[in-house]
């Protein structure tokens, strides 16, 4: 969380000079020999390993006692089946392992390797750590998490590696986007780093601050478990790399969205949220002067993590993660030069999403239960130059529970709602003000029953590069 706000802070104040002129030319390196691919696979898979090497000496050295590997517990992960672990952190879970994940898939990426083909390194650096990084017993959702994570997070963070290298960021701020991409540049100097152009169609930064009230109950005598209410500061970053509109291509990520947003009170409070998707394919049936229409496969990773928390600043009230694949449509209508209308849909399945919860006869105990499920995201913007943009976004997940996965049967559902006012007050500057309304129910087996909500309002101001 501590990198995320270091490098929101450092785009507000490093100039970096973006503008959007996408080409897909340098996305299509040719093939190589038999030979170019084994010698380049074979110094990906060792900066796979070796980035794994530096996080367990980093854990070993902060004194995590799970942090240094041993025989028995070596020997215990190649001899006995993997375990569904359930009680870490949720957020250490289900978005620390993607972006962990996403140095491994990024090995594949600086070395040339494609998207589909970086895929291997994700599963040699998961399969590794699991095996022999830890002192714990191997876990297989952590495993499955890294493995399909970080395919969107190592693939989105390489592009964002590119683009910030070719705009003249400096070496620290491309190795905070991307440990594994900045490591490559050091070692190479820069000279094997592809220039992608200027694929950056849109980039916000934004700070400010709002109000909060949180609640978790359980059934049936509708039990407040924890709530808070407060003052929150907020920092936050979007990004659309690539026109979202205009979009034929079967280059996965030629095109995708990007919104983070971490919400504190050192009091009680917290929210982290990551909402993305990317074009695995798109094709557009609709490119006018008016109109224009892009629709096609995207992969999802979205990650919610809000509310009070009664534990640690790790777990909070609702805690909701899908990798999906969905179906898109994203549509523009121009009405003038002024005025346009935007509405971008998503609808498809969760491959491997997870849920939170606390046991209410002793609710210091948090569970994470991994199922699959179905999801719905609607973006809609109106926008006037002169009166401002008003965005409203309604997300809604519903998940069940893989049976080996946990012992709590049953389903939970998701609506996440932002309501958006927006207005330039300069070429770059823009204040604005969101409500947002969050919703979690869990529905159980021989258990009970749960609801939760988190409800804010905010104001803030924006840089739009």
């Amino acid at each position: 969380m501590g990198k995320i706000r270091y490098i929101l802070c450092l785009l507000l104040f490093i100039q970096i000079q973006f503008a959007f002129s996408q080409s897909e030319e340098w996305d299509n390196p040719g093939s190589r020999s038999f030979k170019d691919n084994a010698i380049y696979g074979l110094i990906a898979s060792g900066e796979t390993l070796l980035s794994n090497v530096a996080l367990m000496l980093f854990n070993s050295a902060s004194g995590q006692p799970w942090a240094v590997p041993t025989t028995e517990s070596t020997k215990g992960n190649f001899t006995r089946p993997w375990d569904w672990e359930g009680l870490d952190r949720f957020i250490v879970n289900q978005l620390g392992h993607p972006f962990q994940g996403s140095n491994y898939f990024v090995a594949g990426r600086v070395n040339g390797f494609s998207f589909y083909e970086s895929m291997f390194f994700n599963a040699l650096g998961s399969f590794t750590w699991e095996a022999l990084c830890e002192s714990q017993h191997a876990s297989i959702n952590d495993f499955f998490t890294t493995l399909t994570g970080a395919m969107s997070a190592g693939e989105i963070l390489y592009r964002l590696h590119l683009e910030a290298h070719a705009a003249g960021a400096p070496l620290p701020l491309t190795f905070l986007v991307s440990p594994m991409g900045g490591f490559h540049i050091l070692i190479t100097n820069g000279k094997k780093t592809p220039n992608p152009g200027k694929n950056i169609y849109q980039l916000q930064t934004y700070f400010g601050g709002g109000y909060v009230k949180t609640h978790y109950s359980a059934s049936p005598d509708n039990e407040e478990l924890f709530s808070f209410k407060g003052g929150f500061g907020d920092i936050g970053l979007k990004v659309i790399y690539g026109d979202p509109f205009e979009q034929h291509t079967a280059i996965p990520y030629r095109h995708f969205e990007l919104d983070i947003n971490v919400d504190v009170n050192p009091a009680n409070y917290n929210s982290f949220r990551v909402i993305s998707d990317g074009y695995l394919f798109s094709f557009s049936p609709i490119c006018n002067a008016m109109n224009a229409l892009s629709t096609g496969l995207t992969m999802h990773l979205d990650f919610v993590s809000q509310g009070s928390y009664d534990i640690d600043m790790y777990t909070s009230t609702i805690n909701q993660y899908s990798n999906a694949l969905d179906w898109t449509v994203k549509y523009q209508h121009l009405f003038s030069d002024n005025s346009a209308m935007e509405i971008k849909y998503h609808a498809g399945f969760t491959f491997f999403g997870a849920s939170n919860y606390y046991n209410p006869d002793g609710y210091r105990e948090r569970s994470n239960n991994y199922g699959y499920g179905l999801n719905s995201k609607l973006f809609f913007g109106l926008e006037n130059k002169k009166l401002g943009r008003l965005d409203t976004d309604v997300l809604v997940y519903a998940l069940w529970p893989y049976s080996v996965a946990t012992s709590l049967l049953g389903t939970t559902y998701w609506v996440f709602t932002d309501i958006t006012y927006s207005r330039f007050v300069s070429k770059h500057f823009s204040v604005g003000s969101t409500c947002s309304l969050a919703r979690e129910w869990g529905s159980f087996d021989n258990f009970q029953n749960t609801k939760k909500k988190n409800d804010s309002v905010k104001v803030f101001v924006a840089w739009n590069f």
